[in-house]
């Protein structure tokens, strides 16, 4: 009889709070002072690397978004709010993050130090802190009457601010941008010296402040407007190339848009959005191919059975033909993850998830076609329209049905 336990280690770090920064708390509301001598929380922060700041635009957040949730602490003030991924309901890329009220927020989020001036300069070493002078976000607000955005100095705490809507806590300074809450997704682009003056940037607070949730992505730091153009153009897939992709190169597109890993469906998405309209007719044909593809759906059912198999070896294999299998076996892998018969089936769920995926978790189905929706709704042609019509009365699957008739509903209220 073969051992079915398995026995994990766990080691709890606990960090001991303590008082001594010399920052009180900030006289107009708002998120207040971290509570630990030098902002650092190494068992959560372990994870988190800062965005790279060597370029004339930096991304405080945009793609590859889970590491930064458990970053952000609200410096132990207990305020409520959860911070999660959204994969379906996205600004650029494919994914953004979902902030309930009240908020979610960190004052000094580890690598960040972004200093704010009139005329930003390139930096001459690794060790300059880097220069910018503009702000680019684009937010959504679900129910409620505001949202805001918030951004740290360590000397002037939390003192800039934009909010849209109604200040629904009355903290200040803070200006408003929009008289109401951005329903749709809005992009906002501000002149952080301008508006401001000069400041250094090691925080963040995204605050829905009531209602449901608000939506976040695409958050830029540029030298010019310009520099922040040309990183959203490149994120919208508006950067056309020399010539459509065809063939096997397609194919492999294919496969990595509608796969696991968020990196490679990113770029892959960008690549078919900036010749959208040539990509119709061969997008239609692979997603009937995998709504009918009974023989593969009937191979993961088989792995996953097999992960309990008796015989190790036959566990082992299985484990790697669902690895190999990819988008195809995510959501009965995930949903085996969630509802394991033992500690070895779990164990292997998750790791079969990981190597999918990477870090965080796996996008549904849903989330993964609604990568191909956005596609369909760039290319907007009758064809395009067509075949978002048989998605949205559920011919692929009812889940995504909800993001085919939105992209309808958007496409019809084009002039």
């Amino acid at each position: 009889m073969r051992r079915r336990g398995w026995a994990f280690v766990c080691v709890l770090m606990v960090a001991v709070p303590t008082i001594g920064l010399g920052e009180k708390p900030p006289p107009f509301g708002g998120p207040g002072p971290i509570f630990f001598e030098d902002g650092s929380r190494p068992a959560i922060d372990a994870n988190y690397k800062a965005p790279k700041a060597d370029g004339p635009v930096v991304e405080l957040l945009d793609e590859g978004t889970d590491p930064l949730f458990p970053v952000l602490i609200n410096d132990g003030g207990g305020e409520a709010g959860t911070i999660t991924r959204e994969d379906r309901d996205v600004f650029s890329g494919v994914e953004a993050v979902r902030v309930t009220p009240m908020q979610k927020y960190r004052s000094r989020i580890p690598g960040w130090n972004f200093k704010i001036v009139e005329n930003p300069k390139a930096p001459a070493g690794p060790k300059v802190v880097p220069e910018f002078r503009y702000l680019r976000f684009a937010w959504k607000k679900i129910g409620g009457n505001g949202v805001m955005i918030q951004l740290h100095d360590p000397v002037k705490s939390w003192a800039f601010r934009y909010h849209a809507g109604a200040n629904v806590q009355g903290w200040q300074p803070s200006k408003q941008i929009a008289e109401g809450p951005p329903t749709g997704w809005e992009v906002v682009t501000r002149d952080l010296f301008k508006d401001f003056g000069e400041f250094s940037i090691t925080g963040m607070a995204l605050s829905p402040l009531d209602g449901t949730a608000a939506l976040f992505d695409h958050i830029l730091l540029g030298r010019t407007v310009e520099d922040l153009d040309r990183a959203t153009d490149a994120a919208l897939g508006r950067v056309k190339p020399a010539k459509a992709p065809s063939g096997k190169e397609r194919e492999t597109l294919w496969a990595d848009l509608i796969g696991p890993d968020r990196v490679k469906a990113a770029a892959a998405q960008r690549t078919f959005l900036a010749t959208a309209a040539e990509h119709v007719g061969f997008m239609g044909e692979q997603l009937a191919r995998t709504a009918t593809d009974k023989e593969q759906l009937a191979r993961v059912q088989q792995f996953l059975k097999e992960l309990d198999a008796d015989a190790f070896d036959v566990r082992d294999r299985a484990t790697d033909e669902l690895v190999k299998l990819g988008a195809l076996a995510v959501d009965g892998v995930q949903a085996l993850a969630s509802n394991a018969p033992n500690d070895e089936v779990r164990y292997r769920a998750r790791l079969i998830l990981r190597k999918l995926n990477g870090d965080g978790q796996p996008v549904s189905a849903a989330g993964r076609t609604a990568r191909v929706v956005r596609v369909l709704e760039r290319a907007g042609t009758s064809e395009a329209r067509v075949l978002l019509g048989k998605l949205a009365d559920g011919e692929f699957g009812p889940d995504v049905a909800p993001d085919a008739r939105a992209a309808l509903a958007r496409l019809k209220a084009k002039p």
